[in-house]
C-alpha cells in the first residue's frame, strides 16, 4: 500500500498520539486512581455545515451566521473586558471553531510553531474527546498566525506536555481588523478559524463522530488589554479554577449533531 505524504504524515501523528496513551495507561496501573470529570457545566451541540469551511479567518461563509454563538466569561463567570465570542461546526472530515476577538489593542510578537504563545495573546481550544481527564490535545493560535499544537497527560497531580504531537493536517487562519502593536490607534478586533482533523482526535469514540457522540472541550482567550508589560486576562466558555486552564474536570461538553445548520 503507497501513502501519500499527508496520508504518512496523518499516520505518524495518530501513532505519537496512542504510543502516547499507551505509556499513559502503563504508568497509571502501578499509580493512584484518576477520578472522574464532574458533568459538564456547559453544553453546545454542534451541528453540521452544509459546505467546507474555508478556514482563512474570515468567517464569511454563510454557516457561521446561522451558527449558535459561545460568550467566553472570566473565572467567576462575569463579562470580560474585551469581549469574545465562539462557534462550532462539523463535516466527516473536520471541527470548525471560529473565534471574534473585540480588542482595541492587538498586541503579538511570537511568530514561530510551538513557541510560548500562551504568553501574549492568543485564542485556545482543549479537546479532551474520550472524556477521561487523563489525556487531551492542545491548539492555540495567535494574532501573527502562529500554531502550538500539543497533547497533554494528566495524572497524580502531575501534567506533562508532548510537543512531539503535531496535527499534520491542521488548517488555521487569522485576520486582523486593526494594527499589530500599535498602540497609537484603536484596533476593532481579530478572528480566527481552525479546521481540527477528526482523525488526529484518535481517542476519540468513533471518526468521524456519530449522531450524539460527546467531547469534554475547552475554549479560552488569552488578552493582553494593554499590550507589552501588562496583565493577561483570562477567559473560557467554560469557567476554570483561575490558577490554570488545563482544569479538564471543568472542560464543557460538545455533542455531535447530524442537523445541517440552516
Amino acid at each position: 500500500m503507497h501513502l501519500s505524504l499527508k496520508e504518512e504524515n496523518a499516520l505518524t501523528g495518530k501513532m505519537l498520539y496512542l504510543i502516547a496513551a499507551g505509556l499513559l495507561s502503563a504508568s497509571i496501573a502501578a499509580g493512584p486512581a484518576v477520578s472522574a470529570p464532574a458533568p459538564a457545566t456547559r453544553h453546545y451541540v454542534v451541528k453540521r455545515t452544509p459546505a467546507p469551511i474555508f478556514a482563512d479567518g474570515k468567517l464569511d461563509e454563510p454557516a457561521w451566521q446561522k451558527c449558535a454563538r459561545i460568550d467566553l466569561v472570566n473565572k467567576s463567570g462575569g463579562p470580560p473586558e474585551q469581549a469574545t465570542t465562539a462557534m462550532m461546526l462539523w463535516d466527516d472530515r473536520y471541527l470548525y471553531i471560529a473565534f471574534d476577538c473585540w480588542d482595541t489593542h492587538i498586541w503579538s510578537t511570537l511568530t514561530q510553531h510551538d513557541e510560548a504563545l500562551y504568553n501574549e495573546e492568543v485564542v485556545e481550544v482543549f479537546i479532551d474527546a474520550d472524556s477521561d481527564g487523563e489525556t487531551y490535545v492542545e491548539f492555540e493560535v495567535n494574532p501573527l498566525g502562529a500554531l502550538f499544537d500539543g497533547y497533554l497527560l494528566n495524572r497524580s497531580g502531575k501534567r506533562d506536555l508532548i510537543l512531539a504531537w503535531n496535527s499534520e493536517l491542521i488548517r488555521w487562519g487569522v485576520q486582523v481588523n486593526g494594527t499589530l502593536n500599535d498602540p497609537a490607534d484603536t484596533d476593532v478586533g481579530w478572528t480566527v478559524e481552525y479546521a481540527i482533523p477528526l482523525a488526529d482526535i484518535a481517542t476519540g469514540p468513533h471518526t468521524p463522530p456519530q449522531a450524539g457522540d460527546k467531547w469534554r472541550v475547552n475554549l479560552y482567550r488569552i488578552d493582553v488589554p494593554q499590550g507589552k508589560g501588562g496583565a493577561l486576562q483570562g477567559t473560557a466558555w467554560s469557567p476554570v479554577s483561575g490558577r490554570t486552564f488545563h482544569d479538564p474536570d471543568r472542560f464543557g461538553e460538545v455533542e455531535f449533531s447530524d442537523e445541517v445548520v440552516k
